[in-house]
């Protein structure tokens, strides 16, 4: 990453290239000093030569910020290789020849290709359906800027990207992040996704004519959906209303018949000047003009009703006038560029028309296609309120699903106004209820997804459905299952074959030509470990298959949306693209449904800031892209002995399971989550983040159970071990490891598995954990008051000393890192036989990431330091000097510096009725001292709390996300 010498390492007092060989140095100590931490000792002589002035607080910025820039600009790097992005002709060539050799090939049956090349009628029904989706999900992970994000996609793309560069921007999120602010970064996403599309689509047909002729121009391709939840997920949030959701539709309609538009506009004056041409033209325009007429009106009219429902009846009756121009179908449309295409001479135009109505297909009155998340507690309680009887208390109970059962049947479609909307007070209900205001006023024919989170019971499903017949949208609504749960995982396959004994469940899914499920990978990650959730996952991916071929459902297509994010801890392989979609749903699923003759379409999440690279540039995006629609059409068929006995899989799973909920409940490992808790964080989205009681304890505060997958992982990182993604398999299989390890050897899923688990090994490190929890030793304070070398601070180390001899953190925290220490042991065995590198001798990338948390860590102490020089003071709403030590222990530095400076607040020393002619020799002592507090102990303590958090993000550039 950078050269070992000092060229551009720094000018000022201090080198982070000496610094990092001395982080090399100190670790050659260790085998004779087995309690030396190299991450310790270069903090504390930092910490020392700060407080003595030797160095300034800018010094520490200074390498800090040169170290973060570099690590940024290695994430771009890795982002540039990870979507395999090479150039854009290089995209087109290969995306050009993968359709051709897909014609090539010929139709498959029972898995093998026919030995002679499609028909154009086979060709056509191989590419009527997508295979593939791509899922935009808002969840809190907008960790960088967007000008930061945008340097780096720019050095992703560059023709020869820079190793190193200087960045000049704060490694941190923009301010007030929203959730409009988080749909705007998702339609930017989406819009590069439609430019990727269309010039897909163009390669497409350039490929499909070259081989069939003009008649190819028939062929609809559906080459993938992509889709947005963002607006829509109300799954534990309560701050999205049912009129934001509809003013976001109405929104992203609208920008979508003037992106269309605008895109017809730059192929029109290259068109046949024919009479019949211009006709048609003319025709397409002014059914799109008068279309973004009639949305803007109701956009307006939406617009303009108040936060208490008033001007809702008025809104709502020029949303539902009828005046011909609003359109709810792409079918007109569609219609019309078939015509346009027919009167068209040059091949060059219709290619361009095709895409275009491919385009229009792939998304309809849309962006994208939409995702309405809520959970499936909202579900029950919603048919209970509808119902009111005795017998919605308990769903299992037979009588009740025979009422159920009954209600589906037997259910009169009842219609719905913006009234209702208004007026309903169940969340399933009023959701159910949008859908249908969209399907009649906004969008007639596109599905949307309703998916069910923390499902566990097959009656939430069926209450779905039923609400959906109810509501007459059973014909483009998806009702979705997920699984995340360490129940959901493992009890999933027996809830869908409940599910699939129901007639009308089955009469639903035929009638929708598919059967929905979700599988989350980022949740089930602090439940029961993220590889231990990636095979349950596959276990029941594989069970659907063979559950749905017995349900005797052939004509129908599963979909499996697997919801992960872009940290290991969240699911996302840290390999190329490619890697990162075989992991999530591995060949072994794909082949049994293809071995059932079922059909399969896979959907994948790309999350928050992080996923959103991926798409943040048209070259980059059509790679991406590319890639994801390859990815689904390619099963490889090879043998692996990890099948060849289900009791080895079913054993590795169940003792990984085992190590990772023992884990999970240890007493230091929710210590080390609740030490600082989300402080450590900036807050990266628009989620409202739950305060944390005065009364919980860092054990309380660092329940995984208590705690969003997101911070979860995002503390883990910042305390340098990622213990839910490397943590157990040295212990999984230490029984009878050299069996296990020729399987491993053999095994294309289990190597691409322990690639994962290798990486966050080389990134993880227990000296960086231990060194994160030294600060809150008794011990290090008294022993730094004791030594008399820093006589001006020995009292705030007496301070810090007493305050922190009844806290266990350091010691639980320290109990963990042995326990972890074991299985480490192991894991770099295992990993060593099977040729993985492992990071067991950290490398230059590594110390740059251990010297980061040297710096933050000095500057942790700065923090504490100050904070225990704080005067004493009265009580400030019942807040006492006790308590504000101990959240400044926690880093809960805002709340601190509040309670301070209402404590004890500064003036400019003048009387703010003005000038007195009266004289006074007599000053008031506090005006100056309350200046000194502000200037020598809150402006540093506020300084050096941002800069730690800064160093947050750099530490996740790292890891390549946030949390």
């Amino acid at each position: 990453m950078q050269d070992n010498n000092n060229t551009g390492a720094g000018t000022g007092k201090l080198n982070e290239v000496e610094l990092r060989n001395k982080l090399r140095e100190l670790r050659t100590y260790i085998p004779d000093s087995p309690w030396l931490n190299p991450i310790t000792c270069v903090a504390f002589d930092l910490s020392r030569r700060l407080e003595s002035g030797e160095i300034e607080f800018n010094d520490l910025k200074s390498v800090a910020t040169r170290l973060m820039d570099s690590a940024c600009v290695t994430r771009a790097r890795r982002l540039r290789e990870r979507v395999g992005f090479e150039s854009n002709e290089i995209t087109h060539r290969e995306f050009s020849q993968f359709v051709d050799g897909c014609a090539q090939q010929g139709p498959k049956s029972g898995g093998a290709a026919s030995s002679s090349p499609m028909t154009l009628q086979e060709f056509e029904k191989h590419w009527q359906r997508p295979r593939v989706g791509v899922v935009l999900t808002a969840h809190p992970t907008f960790g960088s800027s967007k000008a930061l994000t945008k340097q780096m996609v720019d050095i992703a793309v560059a023709p020869n990207p820079p190793e190193t560069i200087e960045l000049n921007v704060p490694h941190r999120p923009d301010e007030n992040i929203t959730l409009l602010y988080e749909h705007e970064c998702t339609q930017e996403a989406i819009l590069n996704m439609r430019n990727a599309y269309e010039d897909l689509l163009n390669s497409f047909f350039k490929t499909a004519v070259a081989r069939y002729g003009s008649d190819a121009y028939k062929v609809s391709p559906k080459l993938a959906t992509f889709a947005s939840w963002v607006g829509y997920d109300l799954d534990g949030r309560t701050d999205i209303t049912w009129l934001d959701s509809f003013r976001l539709k109405l929104q992203e309609k609208e920008a979508a018949l003037r992106d269309i538009r605008l895109r017809f506009l730059a192929i029109k004056d290259q068109l046949d000047q024919k009479n019949e041409a211009q006709r048609d033209t003319r025709n397409v325009l002014g059914k799109l003009d008068l279309a973004i007429s009639a949305v803007a009106n109701q956009r307006s009219a939406i617009d303009k009703v108040k936060a208490d429902g008033q001007g809702l009846a008025e809104a709502a009756n020029t949303i539902t006038s009828s005046d011909n121009h609003n359109i709810t179908s792409i079918k007109p449309l569609i219609e019309l560029f078939n015509g346009l295409m027919n009167v068209l001479q040059s091949d060059e135009q219709i290619r361009q028309i095709a895409a275009l109505r491919g385009l229009v297909e792939a998304t309809g009155l849309g962006t994208s296609h939409i995702h309405v998340r809520i959970n499936a507690a909202q579900l029950d309680n919603a048919l209970r309120a509808y119902v009111q009887e005795p017998w919605t208390q308990d769903l299992t109970e037979e009588f009740a699903v025979q009422r159920l059962r009954e209600m589906i049947e037997n259910a009169t479609q009842e219609t719905v106004n913006f009234g209702t909307l208004e007026l309903e007070t169940a969340t399933a209900i009023r959701q159910v209820a949008l859908i249908a205001q969209i399907k009649k006023h906004v969008d007639s024919d596109t599905p949307l997804r309703f998916l069910i989170a923390e499902c566990e019971s097959p009656y939430s499903v069926l209450i779905a459905v039923f609400f959906a017949k109810l509501f007459g949208v059973s014909d483009i609504i998806d009702v979705s299952p997920l699984f995340e749960t360490p129940s959901g995982l493992e009890r999933g396959s027996i809830l869908i074959e409940h599910l699939l004994e129901e007639k009308v469940y089955r009469d639903y899914v035929r009638g929708r030509g598919r059967m929905c499920m979700q599988t989350g990978f980022s949740d089930a990650g602090r439940f029961v470990g993220q590889v231990t959730a990636t095979l349950a996952i596959e276990r029941l991916e594989q069970s659907v298959a063979d559950l749905v071929k017995k349900a005797g459902l052939d004509d129908i297509e599963v979909l499996i949306f697997s919801t992960h994010g872009e940290s290991m801890g969240r699911g996302a392989h840290p390999g190329n693209l490619r890697k990162r979609l075989r992991y999530v749903l591995p060949h072994e699923t794909r082949r049994r449904f293809e071995k059932n003759e079922l059909l399969l379409k896979h959907e994948t999440s790309f999350q928050g800031g992080d996923g959103f690279m991926f798409f943040a540039n048209r070259e980059l995006t059509t790679r991406a892209l590319a890639t994801i629609i390859e990815d689904g059409q390619n099963i490889e068929h090879f043998h692996d002995p990890l099948y060849d006995d289900e009791n080895v899989g079913l054993d590795f799973y169940m003792r990984l399971r085992d190590y990772q909920q023992d884990l999970f409940s240890h007493e230091g490992y929710r210590a080390l989550l609740g030490a600082f808790g989300p402080n450590l964080l900036f807050k990266t989205g628009s989620r409202a983040v739950k305060r944390q009681s005065e009364a919980e304890s860092a054990s309380d505060r660092g329940n995984p159970a208590r705690m969003r997958a997101i911070p979860n992982n995002a503390i883990l990182q910042q305390f340098g071990y990622i213990a839910n993604v490397v943590a157990g398999l040295g212990d999984a299989t230490k029984f009878d490891r050299d069996a296990f390890v020729n399987i491993a050897k053999n095994s294309p899923r289990l190597r691409i598995v322990f690639e994962m688990v290798a990486m966050g090994k080389q990134l993880s490190s227990l000296n960086a954990m231990g060194a994160n929890a030294y600060v809150f030793d008794a011990g290090f304070w008294a022993s730094r008051a004791s030594w008399g070398r820093e006589p001006h601070l020995a009292g705030a180390f007496r301070v810090l000393s007493r305050t922190l001899l009844s806290d266990n953190r350091s010691s639980v925290i320290n109990g963990l890192i042995h326990h972890l220490r074991l299985d480490a042991i192991d894991l770099h065995a295992m990993l060593e036989d099977q040729g993985i590198e492992s990071g067991k001798i950290p490398d230059d990338t590594r110390l740059e990431l251990d010297l980061l948390q040297a710096i933050r860590l000095t500057l942790i102490m700065r923090i504490f330091i100050l904070a225990a020089r704080f005067p004493r003071f009265a009580s400030q709403n019942e807040v006492t000097y006790d308590r504000v030590i101990d959240l400044a222990l926690t880093l809960d530095i805002p709340e601190v510096l509040k309670v301070m400076r209402l404590a004890f607040p500064q003036t400019d020393g003048e009387n703010e009725g003005g000038k007195f002619s009266e004289p006074a020799t007599y000053r008031p002592h506090g005006v100056d001292d309350y200046a000194r507090i502000e200037k020598d102990l809150l402006a540093p303590m506020e300084e050096s709390y941002e800069f730690v958090r800064e160093i947050g993000t750099g530490i996740s550039h790292h890891f390549g996300a946030f949390g």
